[in-house]
């Protein structure tokens, strides 16, 4: 009896451990979705541009849900290798879009190598930026008119090509 008491113990301790291993936010690049997906945390979304986008199923709190929500997490994967991890959101009526922008950057700010570039494509409101992690781009995009919001992290050594961000996730 002692011993089934230690071995659910150290179960019960090791379960939350694996599904530590997993950070939602930075996830393992360049990994495979067979190595991530122990759990069935992925499910297969769509395929873009080369990209194969699978939606995130798994338990993740993001400091960003402070001020959004629902918030749906996708990751894309080029050649099976993580490549991208995307969060979708929309705004709140009573959040402007000029207002999300400067929490988030401010939520970045010690993560982010500046200078930080803004552009408008149609309705979106594009802000790019360096991450410290070499190789990983950070863009924010925010569609004025219906407050569609998007934050993704972009591992650049994985897209062969500069224009790697062109792409509409």
């Amino acid at each position: 009896m002692k011993k089934i008491i230690i071995i659910c113990f150290i179960l019960l301790l090791a379960v939350p451990a694996m599904a530590e291993d997993f950070n939602c936010q930075f996830p393992p690049y360049g990994k495979t979705v067979e190595q991530l997906n122990d759990n069935a945390l992925f499910s297969k979304h769509k395929e873009k541009n080369g990209i194969t986008y699978y939606k995130f199923n798994g338990e993740c709190t993001l400091k960003i849900e402070e001020k959004v929500s629902p918030i749906e997490q996708y990751y894309g994967f080029i050649d099976n290798k993580v490549y991208c991890n995307i969060f979708s959101f929309y705004l709140p009526e009573t959040l402007s879009i000029e207002e999300f922008e400067e929490y988030g950057l401010k939520l970045m700010d010690a993560e982010i190598i500046k200078p930080v570039k803004r552009s408008v494509e149609g309705d979106w409101r594009i802000i790019k930026c360096k991450h410290i992690m070499d190789g990983l781009v950070i863009k924010f995009k925010y569609n004025s008119k219906t407050r569609e919001g998007k934050v993704g992290w972009y591992y650049k050594p994985l897209k062969s090509k500069d224009d790697f961000l062109v792409s509409n996730e």
